[in-house]
């Protein structure tokens, strides 16, 4: 098309720089440049260099209008697609103005209009939005701008939040602050409306409890009750878009966003709930009611008490308002249902053992005269009868409580059936010797309306089930004695699969209907009613099927697929055809994900594949028929997936471990002949995507940088799919071009991706020494290469101290070819030896030493250690670089011992040597034992403890036994030391596991004997491990068992396993206090009978 000369759309630019203009001719010049644009009759190109003038000079007015021109422009123009430069390049410059405070109107509307944009028609970038929330913070100061560029700041805090919140999930304590301090202080309603929002999207984002939530809630809940209760009005004429109830309703998802704010809002609702204005106490009651439901009982179990008597003094008020007892009521009520503690007499018993209760009760049951004499004596019964029906409506078992401790007293005081007849004629005779106790007959009447509530859904259920299993009954008889016509068993399928599509709310019927039709199918498929096959395939599993091919339905997806998945296992047909549909709904959602870019469908994706993966396949795998279906899934998520831009889309939308975990088991089935198929498709794929110098690469392993220079997120997801394809091959599967493609996942590895470990772990271990491919000598060659390159770059900031033969390697390696230790994520590299050791030592390849005793040096080497950049990244948390590293060494043992899901196993055809986990802690066992005694210092005893305890934990518990007279005091100094630290909680429980193996066997029994001071006392420790319940269940239960043992050998450690086990009574969790009741009670009982045996052995003088 035709483009517009400047002469034309340059007085546009100059009409809008000129702040003199009127308003109304500003936005008509932007709107006309903007139309210019989408026409393609002016380019962004083109504008911008004409601008250049008004977008960089001094004069901060005609900068700051050129900019906001610039950005308003960006803003009309979001369907208009944009190459990759043209975002990248607008990236940067309205991030770079961020910083420019005089023009910083522009700036914000800028960046806004370019995180509006979607993923098909040009988008930012999440490293450009994570530069873009870095500067933002850093620059602009939020509550010194006016209210209409503040809104704008929220707006875009709350757009990176809700669309890209994988740019915000690394943010540290001092970012947090500053989204604190640009919410701190705000005033202005629609403001407000958004930060609240931005405040219930980040405290969501966080949800584990050693996350910025947890650490952040007391500061971040500290602005938020600033605004609590809201008292913000405002007239219908004043152009705002928030009223009252608007922020009140985002101020209450904000409080229930995080867990961790329930030490703080608790007790500020129920504090004002003393408050004299009603609206303060109506507000306290509906978010009290919400908190309840979102925090949970574990939580609010601690608040019952407070909670009960805060509702009490509202409800039995009688200068309350009827409205405020409504609330207080609705209130009670969800706090009895959610405050469900495993005592669950806790809440009852505040009500029920509540003396103002009881003497309320009680006074009624005193009253020998009407009770409608006094207004505040009904007000009183009224709301009496009201706290007493909820607690009866909430269960049955509350309901019988209830029953048990007032109906018949209650009863009693109405008057006996003798007493009745005789009222009876009094008062048709017109007298009664007896009044009539109201208030008891109206509690009566109360109780036993909340018994029928509770009952009628019982019976309504009894009903519906029977009907159902009548229905189940007649549909399921062989067809050719079945008493029902054609019809009328088609009209039960119809029933039973309407139900399945539109009733789904009532969760009862809809499980009973689901059962029933697959009862009817299995029937169908057990009697060969072949007539019938076609009814149910047509009427049933084709309209329940369809639903999981559906994207906009009000049915959730998680019902939708357990539908689908339960009407398959009524035959192999039905569950071919759901493996079908599933096929369909995952590349039908992935081209919609390409299309608009949303995250809903990425998440759809991955509901679609777990369920194919973890429940349609491991079915069809016990029943055959699986390898053709697989084979065509396999080629049409390669079709899908090999344009570079939808990988890139997939890697931000989180989408590509779904898609690897789907083609590993898709592979994994396949017969060698369709493996061969798929690889064959993806190696096409892959060398017609990078330029592969196949005869340098088939000769020698490249540098890092010789083949790839620069490996974009397109790249690495490609190879990421091209090595799950690999992990799912058979040994008998021959992989194309072996040597480039151990060349090329080489130099992905060591740029630390890790699917390209699991797919060289996974050649090393099924064709190493494989006399089928005359590859196998090479292979050989480029091992020992590859090891000596993982091992080089990990020494790369030491190789001057330690010996490279020290490690395993020779001295000709050039370290040009050798990534410095700041580029390469040294943590990657070393899981990625990790992955190759546990591919060599499945095999029983003697090269695992090789891997062993280069990690082990690293364990214990200090200098290896003080060579680590003190910048590198930390993905532990809060640990230094030198533990970070020391945890992934140790971790390392951990992965070579383990079994694995991702890789490795026997579901992907790994090679597996019997018992080569035993061999492998028997040659290891006495160099960490070894090295262990002669360390002396704390930090590296400590990571060779970890490291030991992982294959400790991880070996065959009867071979650790065997040596146990070698290991105990080992192990249990491990479990002492180790137990500091949060991050080893799940290695200390696995150690615990493996002593109470040794426990239970009588040579192990015997060592610890031997050990038992030592040992008593490290268990009671435990017996207060803070970070994980079944730490302290389990060692509990030791020191029960402990109890059968010698009693001459027990009985000097009674007082302290006593007073641990009373220390226990008062855990938190009940599991732990059952225990030690039961500890306490075995410890104190069998001393006591050793005391009296010592006594009945002293001679009588």
């Amino acid at each position: 098309m035709a483009r517009v000369p400047p002469v034309e759309w340059v007085p546009h630019v100059e009409a809008y720089v000129d702040v003199a203009r009127p308003a109304a001719q500003h936005s008509a010049s932007v709107d006309a440049l903007a139309a210019l644009v989408n026409k393609d009759k002016l380019t962004l190109f083109d504008l911008v260099s004409k601008m250049d003038m008004y977008l960089t000079t001094t004069d901060h007015i005609v900068r700051s209008r050129g900019i906001l021109l610039l950005g308003e422009i960006l803003s009309r123009i979001s369907f208009k697609c944009l190459d990759v430069n043209t975002i990248t390049t607008l990236s940067d410059f309205f991030i770079s103005r961020l910083s420019d405070w005089q023009a910083i109107r522009g700036a914000l509307v800028g960046c806004l209009a370019l995180l509006h944009r979607k993923q098909g028609v040009g988008c930012i970038v999440i490293a450009d939005v994570k530069r873009l929330v870095e500067s933002f913070l850093q620059n602009v100061p939020v509550q010194s701008l006016a209210a209409a560029d503040r809104k704008l700041c929220f707006e875009i805090l709350s757009c990176i939040l809700d669309r890209y919140p994988e740019a915000v999930k690394q943010m540290d304590g001092e970012q947090l602050y500053g989204i604190c301090e640009a919410i701190d202080e705000e005033k202005d309603p629609e403001c407000l409306m958004l930060s609240f929002h931005v405040v219930e999207v980040v405290m969501k984002l966080f949800p584990d409890p050693s996350g910025l939530a947890a650490q952040f809630a007391g500061d971040v809940f500290e602005i938020l009750s600033k605004y609590f209760p809201v008292y913000f009005t405002h007239g219908v004429g004043n152009g705002l878009d928030a009223t009252r109830e608007d922020l009140s309703r985002a101020l209450m998802h904000a409080f229930c966003s995080t867990q961790y704010f329930e030490p703080f809002v608790i007790p500020l609702l129920l504090d004002k709930l003393a408050s004299s204005l009603p609206l303060a106490k109506i507000d306290s009651l509906k978010y009290l009611d919400n908190c309840i439901r979102f925090y949970g009982a574990d939580r609010m179990v601690r608040h019952a008490s407070a909670v009960w008597y805060k509702l009490k003094e509202v409800i039995f008020n009688l200068s309350s308002d009827q409205l405020l007892i409504s609330e207080a009521l609705n209130c009670l009520k969800t706090a009895i249902m959610y405050t469900d503690s495993s005592d669950k007499d806790l809440f009852i018993n505040l009500i029920l053992l509540d003396e103002d209760i009881v003497n309320k009760i009680r006074s009624v049951s005193s009253v020998e005269k009407s009770i409608l004499s006094s207004l505040e004596d009904l007000a009183q019964l009224h709301a009496l009868g009201s706290v007493i029906s909820i607690l009866a409506e909430s269960s049955t078992y509350f309901c019988t409580r209830v029953l048990q401790e007032h109906f018949a007293h209650l009863v009693d005081i109405v008057g006996t059936k003798a007493d009745y007849e005789s009222r009876q004629l009094n008062n048709c005779n017109g007298s009664s010797s007896a009044p009539v106790n109201y208030g008891a007959l109206y509690l009566s009447v109360q109780l036993l309306s909340s018994c029928r509530e509770v009952a009628l859904p019982m019976l309504r259920q009894e009903y519906v089930s029977c009907a159902v299993k009548g229905l189940l009954t007649l549909a399921t008889f062989p067809e050719q004695c079945s008493p029902l016509p054609a019809n009328a068993y088609e009209d039960i399928l119809l029933m039973f699969t309407s139900i399945i599509i539109s009733k789904f709310e009532n969760v009862d019927l809809w499980r009973l209907s689901l059962k029933a039709l697959t009862s009817i199918g299995s029937s169908i498929a057990e009697f060969h009613d072949s007539e019938r096959e076609v009814v149910y395939y047509r009427t049933v599993v084709d309209k329940i099927v369809s639903l999981v091919e559906s994207y906009d339905t009000s049915m959730p997806l998680s019902l939708r697929l357990e539908a689908s998945y339960e009407v398959g296992t009524a035959g192999l047909n039905y569950m071919l055809r759901v493996a079908k549909s599933l096929e369909v709904a995952v590349v039908t959602n992935i081209s919609e994900s390409e299309a608009n870019g949303r995250m809903e469908c990425a998440e759809h994706v991955a509901h679609l594949f777990e369920c194919y993966s973890s429940r349609v396949l491991p079915w069809l795998l016990t029943s055959g028929g699986v390898n053709e279906l697989a084979l065509s899934f396999a080629l049409r998520l390669l079709d899908e997936t090999k344009d570079l831009t939808v990988l890139d889309r997939m890697s931000s939308q989180g989408l590509l471990d779904s898609l690897m975990t789907g083609m590993k088991l898709l592979v994994g089935v396949c017969t060698e002949e369709q493996q061969s198929l798929i690889v064959q498709k993806a190696y096409s794929i892959i060398s017609s995507m990078f330029s592969l110098p196949l005869k340098l690469m088939t000769d020698r392993l490249l540098a890092v940088d010789e083949l790839v220079p620069s490996h974009s997120v397109p790249e690495t997801a490609l190879i990421s799919m091209f090595s799950s394809i690999i992990v799912g091959l058979r040994p008998q599967t021959p992989v194309p071009d072996m040597m480039v493609t151990i060349n090329l996942l080489s130099v992905f590895l060591l740029n630390g991706k890790m699917p390209a470990a699991y797919a060289l772990a996974s050649i090393f271990n099924k064709y190493l020494h494989n006399p089928e491919f005359s590859h196998e000598n090479q292979l050989d060659k480029i091992l020992d290469d590859i090891l000596e390159r993982c091992f080089l770059t990990v020494l790369a900031n030491s190789c001057s101290k330690i010996s490279h033969s020290s490690a395993g390697t020779s001295d000709d390696v050039n370290f040009s070819d050798v990534f410095s230790g700041n580029k390469l994520s040294k943590i990657n590299i070393l899981s990625s030896l990790a992955w190759i050791g546990k591919g060599l030592l499945m095999r029983g390849d003697e090269k695992v030493k090789d891997i062993s005793m280069f990690l082990l040096k690293i364990l214990c080497s200090d200098e290896i250690l003080a060579s680590i950049p003190s910048h590198q990244e930390e993905p532990y948390g809060g640990h230094s670089s030198d533990t970070s590293l020391t945890i992934c060494v140790a971790s390392a043992f951990h992965v070579m011992m383990s079994d694995s899901e991702m890789c490795l196993n026997k579901k992907f055809h790994a090679r597996i040597k019997p018992l080569y986990k035993q061999r492998f802690f028997s040659i290891l066992m006495p160099i960490f034992l070894s090295k262990i005694k002669e360390t002396t210092a704390v930090t590296t005893k400590l990571a060779l403890y970890r490291a030991f305890g992982h294959i400790i934990s991880n070996a065959p518990v009867p071979a650790v036994i065997t040596e146990a007279h070698q290991i105990l005091l080992v192990m249990v100094d491990s479990l002492a030391k180790l137990s500091f630290d949060i991050e080893d909680k799940d290695l200390v429980y696995s150690l615990l596991l493996v002593f109470s193996g040794m426990l239970m066997d009588e040579k192990g029994k015997e060592c610890i004997l031997d050990n038992i001071q030592i040992t008593i006392s490290v268990l009671t420790e435990l017996v207060s491990y803070p970070h994980m319940m079944v730490v302290r269940e389990t060692a509990l239960q030791c020191l029960v068992a402990f109890s059968t043992l010698p009693h001459s050998k027990i009985y000097p450690m009674r007082r302290k396993v006593v007073q641990a086990a009373i220390k226990a009574l008062d855990d938190k969790k009940r599991a732990v206090r059952q225990v030690a009741v039961r500890c306490r009670q075995t410890w104190i009982s069998s001393c006591l009978r050793w005391d009296l045996w010592i006594i009945c052995q002293v001679p009588d003088v």
